[in-house]
């Protein structure tokens, strides 16, 4: 498996969007797979935040992950969020998000986040609180109540150099 970024592979802003729109298309306005290939659009860049990876099966994307500013509003515009984290269903159990979310803390560490943040569904959180996650908040979001989690990133521990 190989994790690259999007701008590495633009031509998956389709099937990102695609997952993205079956998985929360449901959850509100703005979530169609036209309006969801425009805002990935915005993911395509060499540097800085929001950014997006994709993991790769033989050169074909299985998964995804974003980092991005303040994905919900209760919380300080600069603060660093994951978002989009999905697995393609055949590819689930592999450690594959985990990969995914280890990519994404190590760029929000060159970029000085001292925490991140994600929100998720109840059925998320053992794998989460596996990797260091905290439960911060239970919020209400759309027609479900959201886990608003957060993890405190260690420099020590990392090299951010690369």
């Amino acid at each position: 498996m190989d994790i690259i970024r999007l701008i590495d592979k633009p031509e998956a802003i389709g099937q990102v969007a695609t997952w993205y729109h079956e998985e929360w298309g449901h959850l509100g306005p703005n979530r169609s797979q036209a309006e969801l290939t425009h805002t990935l659009s915005q993911y395509l860049q060499l540097a800085g935040i929001p950014q997006l990876w994709l993991a790769l099966h033989n050169n074909v994307p299985v998964g995804a992950i974003q980092l991005r500013y303040q994905e919900n509003p209760q919380y300080p515009a600069d603060s660093v969020w994951l978002g989009g984290i999905y697995v393609s269903p055949s590819y689930r159990g592999l450690g594959i998000a985990k990969a995914l979310i280890a990519v994404a803390e190590q760029y929000a560490l060159a970029f000085d986040a001292d925490d991140l943040y994600l929100q998720t569904e109840a059925k998320n959180l053992a794998l989460y609180h596996s990797l260091g996650w905290q439960l911060v908040a239970t919020l209400p979001y759309s027609d479900l109540l959201v886990s608003v989690m957060r993890k405190s990133l260690e420099r020590e521990n990392h090299d951010t150099r690369n």
